[in-house]
């Protein structure tokens, strides 16, 4: 892309102000920047990369004296929603991975308070490190994505939604001035990372899903570490029963045998997720690399009971509590539902056992599957890992990749849907089905998990895999995701988030809401430099 003039002095500002090597603007560098999984295009000016909360002013003056619109990232890892792509071309991508500083961690308070370059990995193993007696909410990505810029997006980890948990935001406004959220603008205000709100409206809720600012450090809850860990895995064998299993975890949830997020996935997304696994297994003990072997992965998990649906859930809490759980679990699925229980003790014993005895072929096969359900277990006991990245080449055949850390720069790709559902059995499996109707009339399987949120709410996570190198199969897959997610709004089940393309969805200038961020924005950032079109009418 050849630079407007404007975009050639902004670029040349940016150097100044950052240093030269902190300013991407040349073709090469910057197709590591746009090439993405959800095979999307956009047309950038420069990658700005600062390491200060001072810089990031800077870089903000410079945009809004050149009028060049910016987009901040964290790590860019927003895969099958647009990766590292701004709404709009034009803008100036903000890689916020450099400012990677851990400011405090608080064991009593559990708590963490970092800037956005800082991942799950990192914090986890900072944990680790110091032996701190925490957990992280953490979700089912990659370990290297950011902890701020999933909660700027609502994510959803395994224990909460990222949003409920960030508070005391630092944030570079796009009319250049720094606010802090909570009672963070008070100096020494010793409770700033105790009580979200402060005194006064609350500006916390406006910076997630806004584009007003760029966030340069934020307070991210911790959880304490649970006396005890239990995590129970429900398999049903029709799927004339999810609805009679979805109610049965609201009414666990409502009476507070579990507190945590259930996650319940139909085949294709237990298939995806854990076949992977099972064939790298297979091809370290012997078995030769291709089809048959993957194959053979797939009858693995037939034969170990994973049919249309199964539900993973963590549980946390003293020996009795975990005790009263496993009963109480049981009762609620008892005539429908097969479950299992883990917890560390009998993953060891098994492991131990199952490797003593792995020349007996059955044996080999459990062992082998329990260590294909570790990632999926260590999830709900607050353990990152890389290994779910498997799921999105397994999807869409790119076999080759299993180990590459960043789909973005594969042909693989992906697209994601996510609605809310309300936590009703009858109405999840109409919407279910729907949605898998709906893919196949585009020639797609849908993955799909619904997770169940609270006592009222379940998050669906809809992914469609696709084959980047195909260019009608990506044009049938780009329809497909704008169908559904129309349908999903029209079916009164709008999404909680979008895609770079899809912000038509759900900003509408007829609704009085979608104008009030709006004028919010002229107020914020008026010269419209942070984000343009990301949930918003500007």
């Amino acid at each position: 892309m050849v630079p407007a003039p404007s975009a050639d002095a902004a670029i040349d500002a940016w150097k100044q102000a950052l240093g030269a090597d902190a300013v991407l603007a040349d073709d090469q560098q910057l197709a590591t920047y746009t090439e993405s999984v959800c095979a999307s295009e956009r047309q950038v000016v420069a990658v700005l990369k600062p390491s200060t909360t001072e810089q990031v002013k800077q870089l903000v003056a410079v945009a809004n004296a050149h009028r060049i619109p910016l987009y901040p990232i964290s790590c860019g890892k927003q895969w099958g929603m647009g990766s590292r792509l701004p709404v709009k071309d034009g803008a100036a991508i903000v890689d916020l991975a450099g400012m990677n500083r851990i400011l405090e961690v608080n064991a009593q308070y559990h708590y963490a308070v970092v800037e956005p370059g800082v991942t799950q990995r990192q914090l986890l193993d900072h944990i680790r490190d110091n032996n701190l007696p925490l957990m992280l909410n953490v979700t089912g990505s990659s370990s290297d994505t950011s902890l701020i810029g999933n909660a700027m997006d609502r994510g959803v980890g395994y224990f909460d939604s990222r949003a409920h948990g960030i508070s005391n935001m630092q944030v570079v406004l796009g009319n250049g001035e720094v606010v802090q959220t909570g009672f963070g603008h008070y100096e020494n205000a010793k409770t700033k990372n105790l009580y979200h709100h402060g005194i006064g409206p609350s500006l916390d809720g406006i910076f997630p899903q806004g584009n007003f600012g760029i966030v340069t450090s934020a307070c991210i809850d911790l959880m304490p570490k649970a006396d005890e860990h239990l995590a129970a895995i429900i398999k049903i064998d029709s799927e004339e029963k999810l609805s009679r299993l979805i109610d049965a975890l609201v009414s666990l949830r409502t009476r507070g045998v579990f507190t945590t997020i259930a996650h319940v996935g139909n085949r294709e997304r237990s298939y995806i997720t854990l076949a992977p696994l099972l064939y790298e297994q297979l091809v370290e003990t012997g078995e030769a690399e291709g089809e048959a072997t993957r194959a053979k992965a797939v009858a693995m998990l037939e034969e170990g009971g994973f049919g249309p649906w199964s539900a993973a859930i963590g549980i946390l809490g003293t020996r009795a509590q975990l005790k009263l759980a496993r009963k109480e679990i049981r009762k609620a699925v008892r005539g429908f539902a097969r479950t299992m229980f883990l917890n560390d003790g009998l993953i060891e014993k098994a492991t131990s056992i199952g490797s003593a005895l792995a020349f007996i072929p059955a044996v080999k096969k459990q062992l082998m599957m329990l260590r294909a359900v570790e990632p999926v277990y260590g999830f709900t006991r607050g353990e990152a890992t890389d290994k779910s990245l498997k799921a999105v080449y397994w999807a869409a055949g790119d076999f080759d990749r299993l180990d590459d850390p960043d789909p973005d720069h594969s042909d693989s790709g992906v697209l994601f849907c996510l609605p809310i559902i309300p936590a009703h059995g009858p109405t999840v499996l109409e919407v279910v089905r729907d949605t898998r109707e709906t893919f196949a009339r585009h020639g797609f399987e849908a993955a799909i998990t619904v997770n169940l949120m609270n006592t009222k709410a379940m998050e669906g996570v809809v992914s469609l895999a696709f084959d980047r190198r195909d260019a009608a199969q990506t044009k049938a897959a780009h329809a497909c995701i704008q169908e559904m997610e129309s349908r999903y709004v029209e079916q009164g089940y709008p999404p909680y988030r979008v895609g770079i393309n899809s912000m038509h969805q759900v900003v509408n200038e007829d609704d009085t809401f979608w104008r009030t961020v709006r004028d919010l924005k002229q107020a914020l950032d008026p010269n419209n430099i942070i984000a343009p079109g990301r949930y918003n009418l500007v």
